[in-house]
């Protein structure tokens, strides 16, 4: 409302015609004079000011306009150039470039792909979403998203972060809409396509882990809609176990256990993948140490005798892993002295990423463990009167101390491979320095062969004509990776791309773990109560 001075007070026939009114209360005079009716006098405060709403709001309206098409002039101008990437020069004044779509995708194959689980050649679903390079455009758009976000991380490039994001608030509206079907929300494409929007929160939302927690309990919640038949596609097979074990990450950090659901599927997985290999069984047993942490995080009446037996069941399981299960699983301990890059005075070598990274999986969840099993019996023993009696309580606290010690250094032991600072090649095995470490070789709790003396194993360190070869020459420089730096590549796929009449959509091998876990297990042995400051 503007204000516009002190109004007149004639009547409005005077006001209008702008003569000067006499104000008498039965009528004014000019009004009597031309026989007209006199309307009165007005003298509500109303008349002091002039409703300017409507005029204002048609200048917003313009003025919003004007700013919504330079907005969309600004970013189409960032979006190209965005997209103009260097490119190799074929000639002179000549450039090939990528589209940014070609490039994000690229970029998640390359970093987050194994492999594509697509349908027959000859089948009809082999040709549809053409445009889309042959994956369902929400498949395709989440994984632009994701290879975008990867690029943009990659060179810290704010344009591209938001070219990232404008891709994933497509998806999302597209996941949305798939949800809302009750035939898409049951499909595999959809399944991934909320897993791989999980990656694009873990990865590019440097503020808060919510995001991912989420997209992770949606697709707990699609893992639960789509039920039994969710295992009648190889996909759907591999999507469960990445959903889960997504899952159990999120309700490890919650402190909660998994829901009953779960267990419930779990049951029906047990007759699809193998007990021979450690990975599946790893999956079963982490499952059961996040519920026994959640029981005694949530307080439920729980005795301490029990939860140090069920800590111990779980145990004797990881401590059996890989018995028996074949040379792949085995590791050569190397014995040195005062050798760069290794902390200790022994290294491991494996002989493929599968084999250290599922070694360390079950390394740092035995530290849990053992954590578990060390600090129910202090608090039984400080307890007054004492809650927990016997000899076998004291030997236990000794050897589950003893264990954490080891499982400690051997995940050190095993971190000069992964960081290019060794050779993925054993010195000669008839030098004293090396031996095959085996499950059923040693016993796991016994650690004297490690702390003593490494001159009581051989009479010299391995020299390069004993057979040790120096590491790989691209730990000498530019970018390394984790799995380059070993003998075999086997394990990296869990399972090789799949080409049958079951398979209707082209989807994507998703990476269930990467670097991370190795970063995860080192951080877990650093951490532990028993870590020495050295």
């Amino acid at each position: 409302m503007v204000y516009r001075g002190r109004p007149s007070t004639g009547c409005k026939n005077c006001r209008e015609r702008k003569i000067k009114c006499d104000e008498r209360l039965e009528g004014c005079v000019k009004c009597a004079e031309r026989c007209f009716p006199c309307p009165g006098y007005d003298r509500t405060v109303d008349a002091f000011f002039h409703d300017e709403t409507a005029r204002v709001q048609a200048k917003a309206k313009k003025s919003n306009a004007k700013a919504i098409a330079a907005r969309d002039i600004r970013d189409a101008r960032h979006s190209k150039a965005a997209s103009l990437q260097i490119a190799v020069r074929a000639s002179p004044g000549m450039e090939l470039t990528e589209s940014l779509v070609d490039q994000g995708i690229s970029f998640f194959m390359h970093h987050y792909s194994m492999g594509i689980d697509q349908p027959p050649v000859h089948s009809a679903s082999y040709h549809k979403h053409l445009s889309t390079d042959g994956f369902h455009p929400l498949v395709a758009t989440s994984m632009t998203a994701v290879g975008i976000a990867g690029v943009a991380n990659l060179y810290m490039d704010p344009i591209l972060k938001q070219e990232a994001t404008r891709w994933y608030l497509q998806a999302i509206k597209m996941a949305n809409a798939a949800i809302s079907s009750p035939k898409d929300v049951k499909a595999d494409r959809t399944l991934i396509a909320v897993n791989i929007l999980s990656t694009f929160e873990a990865t590019s939302n440097d503020q808060s882990l919510a995001g991912w927690s989420n997209h992770v309990d949606g697709a707990a919640s699609l893992v639960k809609i789509r039920g039994m038949d969710q295992f009648s596609t190889p996909a759907g097979h591999r999507m469960y176990m990445h959903t889960v074990g997504l899952l159990s990450m999120n309700c490890m950090s919650k402190g909660i256990p998994l829901p009953q659901y779960v267990h419930d599927l779990n049951n029906e997985v047990m007759n699809y993948f193998s007990t021979e290999d450690p990975r599946n069984v790893f999956f079963f047993l982490q499952i059961k140490a996040i519920d026994l942490r959640a029981q005694i995080m949530n307080g439920l009446p729980f005795a301490l005798a029990d939860i140090i037996e069920s800590a111990l069941e779980l145990d004797a399981i990881a401590i059996g892993f890989f018995k028996d299960k074949g040379p792949e699983w085995d590791y050569d301990v190397v014995l040195c002295d005062d050798q760069p890059g290794v902390f200790e005075h022994f290294y491991h070598i494996y002989s493929s990423i599968a084999s250290a990274q599922t070694w360390n999986l079950v390394r740092y969840n035995r530290i849990y463990l053992h954590d578990i099993i060390r600090n129910s019996i202090l608090v039984g023993f400080s307890s007054s009167p004492p809650t927990l009696a016997g000899t076998k309580y004291h030997e236990q606290l000794e050897e589950s101390t003893r264990t954490l010690y080891k499982l400690q250094s051997d995940i050190i032991a095993s971190m000069p491979q992964f960081l290019h600072d060794i050779s993925p090649v054993s010195p000669s095995k008839t030098n004293y320095s090396t031996y095959s470490y085996t499950p059923d070789q040693h016993d796991p709790g016994n650690t004297d062969f490690l702390w003593g003396s490494p001159s009581s194993f051989y009479t010299s360190p391995p020299t390069s004509s004993a057979g040790y070869s120096t590491p790989s020459s691209s730990s000498s420089g530019g970018q390394k990776s984790f799995h380059e730096n070993f003998r075999g590549q086997s394990g990296l796929v869990a399972e090789p791309p799949v080409h049958n009449e079951l398979v209707t959509d082209r989807l994507p091998i998703v990476r269930i773990s990467g670097g991370y876990s190795t970063v995860w297990a080192v951080y877990v042995a650093g951490a532990m109560p028993t870590a020495l400051p050295s």
